[in-house]
């Protein structure tokens, strides 16, 4: 089942004015905070990087592949989505610890 567009804008809805953006991927999409690939959205359903802040911080939150093959992600359930401290929390945390992504090369 491929994630509704819908979903996609409840998911930036949650994340309020967070410099944070989708990007279509593979008929899914891609988790944008500023440059840094934070997490994707599957099948209605958004999962963020494991990092070990996130770890601390959402020791509760499920984890799961959000594709065959892929490591593991948090699973943050939709009941979520409405605690916006809790939402910007765990996306600054992840952010924060997943490295700068490197600058593109200018042919």
């Amino acid at each position: 089942m491929a994630t509704n567009k819908e979903f996609t804008e409840d998911v930036l809805d949650a994340f309020g004015a967070r410099n944070v953006r989708v990007k279509p991927m593979f008929g899914e999409y891609g988790l944008y905070c500023e440059d840094t690939f934070v997490g994707v959205i599957c099948d209605n359903t958004l999962f963020l990087k494991v990092t070990s802040p996130g770890d601390v911080f959402a020791s509760e939150l499920d984890k799961g592949s959000p594709y065959p093959g892929a490591k593991e992600h948090f699973v943050i359930p939709i009941e979520k989505f409405s605690d916006a401290d809790w939402m910007h929390e765990m996306l600054d945390l992840t952010w924060a610890a997943l490295p700068v992504p490197k600058p593109k090369k200018k042919p």
